[in-house]
């Protein structure tokens, strides 16, 4: 129920403008386990209030636990954040209810009330911000339709501008740092959730990557724990967060926040 603000500061060397990109993401909300309206009004109030250039919705931000009502509501308020160049959805493996026998709502009726939202939904796409930026969203694995691979999305994009690819689940790390992209940012491993769930995780590496920040070849990883719970409204490892994510030029990282910061 306490959500917390995790931020990290990324460089490059590539050339973006002058003051940098600031993203905030979210994922794992998994909305009416530990949320209601007012609770999330708060959290997006606090997200807009971060003046941020972008805003990424890392999957799951519903599941089959979620009334078609609160589905809706959900996306209602977070269109409502607050950014320069808009809000960006990818699906994770709890949206679109596949695991429910009787969903409460249909794909389609997620679809268009994500959109409805002025959310933009990326299943494998591309959008690109300024020529300098670009951001590529994937279709969850878990999806029953084939998705592209990353090689064959490194192709549809200049390789000069800063790629950014959101991925619900932390997978393929090492074929994404071989294709060249420069950040990964995903969520979906709450980080067990429940003590000692993380540590056996990683233990039994359940996921390539379980939480936190890692460097791969000349790859950026971020993976979030999540701003919410599956199942049940408990948590006993790491905390329920969203990230900020300053992406600055390398010569320039002393302007922005000079350290890694959770407050």
């Amino acid at each position: 129920f306490h959500v917390v603000r995790t931020e990290y500061n990324i460089q490059t060397q590539k050339n973006i403008c002058e003051e940098g990109y600031r993203i905030v993401l979210l994922s794992d909300l998994h909305y009416g386990v530990s949320m209601n309206d007012n609770n999330l009004q708060d959290v997006v109030n606090r997200i807009s209030a971060e003046q941020a250039d972008i805003v990424v919705l890392d999957g799951d931000i519903v599941d089959e636990n979620t009334t078609s009502e609160q589905m809706q509501s959900a996306f209602r308020i977070l269109g409502q954040a607050d950014s320069t160049y808009g809000v960006y959805y990818v699906y994770g493996n709890h949206d679109k209810s596949r695991y429910a026998i009787n969903p409460n709502y249909t794909e389609e009726e997620l679809k268009e009330a994500i959109s409805e939202c002025r959310i933009k939904i990326l299943e494998d796409d591309i959008y690109e911000i300024n020529n300098e930026l670009c951001i590529i969203g994937r279709k969850d694995r878990s999806d029953s339709e084939e998705r592209k691979s990353a090689q064959d999305l490194v192709s549809e994009f200049n390789k000069d501008y800063y790629t950014i690819i959101v991925d619900h689940q932390p997978c393929e790390i090492n074929e994404n740092s071989e294709n060249g992209y420069d950040l990964m940012v995903s969520g979906h491993t709450h980080f067990g959730q429940i003590w000692p769930l993380g540590h056996l995780m990683n233990l039994f590496k359940i996921n390539e990557m379980n939480y936190g920040y890692e460097r791969v070849g000349n790859m950026d990883i971020i993976v979030s724990s999540g701003m919410g719970g599956w199942g049940y409204p408990i948590r006993t490892e790491k905390k329920c967060e969203y990230l900020i994510i300053n992406i600055v030029k390398e010569i320039n990282f002393g302007k922005r926040r000079s350290r890694l910061k959770i407050t």
